[in-house]
């Protein structure tokens, strides 16, 4: 990513087309975001505008979001005082990640006055304020006490630019000074260039660098231009850099030929943060979930250590119990008032020593023996059953663990609700729990083979029983890694029109699903539907299959991605 002061610099040239538009709504979707719909040049635009900690952005956007139903207080102010206002000019600050936004507005009198949205992006420091014409603060979607803080950001106050070092604008003859700035004999120029040029970020220094080939006094200025020239060529585009992907609003000819390309910055950006946004939205919805599943997962794995211990304590039963046996036929030589006896165990014909309560009887300490090894024998049983149902427990906490890494949509998200629910692991609100479930239809993942065959993924314990149980046909090929969790896949096919490799790309698909995805030569199991069944009272998910062929693959996410249907 880098979203950076050239980056600011072009996106705002793409929103010129909204000044002197209309802002006719603004909606508030999180705690940090924003969308205007604006009326412009008889177009409707809608404008993004964030202060994410990761996500931070301002840019044209075409997707769909939910917005809470009570407006947040930040929204209210913004309503009141920007709502209905004319966008009379968006300005840079510099070449720096800061942007004003200048509104027409009215008062409370219907007189006309300016009010300037401020936006800064500055990472988890990023802000969005509202001030007056004279720079008072209105309010700030987050605010900064002066208490703690080098500067403050709260309605009364007047507004400070963020304290940064004084560096060079690029776009000015300043850049010329840049020479003086740097040591060239104490290397890390690229680190330099970044702390003294204000805007520049670690991938437009490097491609600086390869214009320049290798920085010099001479050349680092030209350099700096010739590459500032370039980037007024509009081309935005993601790339990869070091395995992961970076985008950029011009082309980067250090990184070689573009992943993807678009045809506007709004529309790459856009495109970029949109899933990045969701998924982590999706995260944090689910978090708290995860983190009851992780609560159960490891209360389960001390209870299971726990009754361990008891059965290892339960195994000393039987010299109890032949200790009373012993006491029982050797009475007679017991006296009383000992503290042990030693006599000869018909067992094993040695002489044994068994200790004695010298306050009772004989026939009392016998007892005791014969009581301590009924107690510890139903205690033993008692704990076998326990752990073979907590063992159970821990493989259902397991695979609800990996599930909670699959999941991608605020569906699958409810569906884990549900069944924590059900199995009464949580506690949902009566009216809240039917509405959901009557409303839901379980919507599969679905996947093509290289022959045109569907092949359907469940990637939790509902959808993973809705495809099994009710989906699947008899006949249907049932596909699950071997002994490893995760999701039940199924291929559908008309009768005699499966191939081997219709078959080998369902068990990737299973093997991915899975938790052994990052491994290589995963087994998979499959087999026809019929020989698939769901274990009576066992967990959501839990089946029992025969007649099964295993098979070798390894998980392949780009063809996986291939093979992906869309909806």
């Amino acid at each position: 990513m880098a979203f950076d002061g050239n980056f600011v610099h072009a996106i705002i040239d793409e929103l010129s087309i909204l000044e002197k538009g209309k802002i006719n709504k603004i909606q508030q979707m999180d705690d940090t975001s924003l969308v205007f719909k604006i009326r412009s040049q008889r177009s409707n635009h809608n404008l993004l505008i964030s202060a994410h900690p990761m996500y931070a952005r301002f840019h044209l956007t075409e997707q769909k979001y939910e917005f809470p139903f009570n407006p947040p207080m930040f929204l209210r102010v913004a309503r009141k005082h920007i709502e209905g206002g004319i966008i009379k000019d968006i300005r840079q600050i510099g070449n720096d990640r800061r942007v004003e936004f200048h509104i027409q507005s009215r008062n409370e009198i219907g007189d006309d006055v300016e009010r300037i949205l401020i936006l800064e992006i500055m990472g988890r420091h990023s802000n969005i304020i509202i001030t007056d014409e004279k720079y008072n603060i209105l309010e700030g979607i987050k605010h900064l006490t002066p208490n703690n803080n080098a500067r403050t950001i709260m309605p009364g106050f007047m507004y400070q630019a963020p304290p940064t070092a004084e560096k060079l604008n690029p776009r000015t003859e300043d850049i010329e000074k840049l020479p003086v700035r740097i040591d060239f004999n104490s290397g890390r120029i690229n680190r330099q260039i970044l702390g003294a040029v204000e805007g520049f970020s670690p991938l437009f220094v490097k491609e600086i660098e390869h214009t320049a080939g290798h920085f010099t006094i001479r050349n680092m200025v030209p350099a700096v231009k010739e590459t500032l020239s370039k980037a007024e060529d509009i081309y935005p585009a993601i790339y990869e850099n070091d395995g992961r992907e970076v985008f950029y609003y011009t082309r980067l000819s250090h990184l070689g030929e573009p992943e993807e390309t678009f045809d506007t910055i709004s529309e790459l950006v856009d495109h970029y943060y949109h899933n990045r946004y969701h998924t982590a939205l999706i995260k944090q919805k689910a978090n708290d979930y995860l983190n009851v599943i992780t609560r159960e997962y490891e209360r389960t794995e001390r209870k299971i250590g726990k009754l361990k211990d008891d059965l290892l304590e339960a195994a000393e039963k039987d010299e109890f119990q032949k200790y009373g046996e012993l006491l029982t036929a050797y009475m007679h030589q017991v006296k009383p008032y000992e503290d042990s006896v030693e006599v000869l165990d018909y067992y094993t014909d040695e002489k044994v020593s068994i200790p004695l309560d010298p306050n009772i009887s004989p026939s009392d300490n016998a007892q005791k023996y014969y009581s301590r090894y009924n107690k510890l024998k139903k205690r033993e049983t008692a704990a076998s059953e326990q752990l073979d149902q907590a063992r159970m427990d821990m493989e259902y906490f397991t695979s609800l663990l990996h599930q909670m890494e699959e999941i991608s949509t605020e569906e699958e998200v409810d569906e884990i609700r549900e069944e924590l629910h059900e199995e009464g692991i949580i506690k949902v609100k009566r009216n809240q729990g039917a509405k959901k479930k009557n409303k839901r239809r379980i919507q599969l993942h679905e996947y093509k083979t290289s022959n045109g065959l569907t092949v359907l993924v469940g990637k939790n314990n509902k959808q993973n029983d809705y495809l099994t149980s009710r989906k699947a046909q008899n006949n249907h090929l049932w596909f699950h890694t071997k002994d490893i969790p995760g999701s039940h896949v199924v291929i559908t096919h008309p009768e005699n029109q499966i191939e081997e490799q219709d078959i080998l790309e369902a068990a990737m698909l299973a093997s991915f699903f899975s938790k052994a995805k990052e491994s290589e030569s995963v087994p998979v199991d499959f087999t026809e539907i019929k020989h698939v069944h769901k274990i009576s009272g066992a967990k959501p998910g839990f089946v029992t299959y025969t007649d099964q062929q295993t098979v070798f693959v390894t998980p392949d996410r780009k063809k996986v991605d291939s093979m992906e249907v869309k909806h």
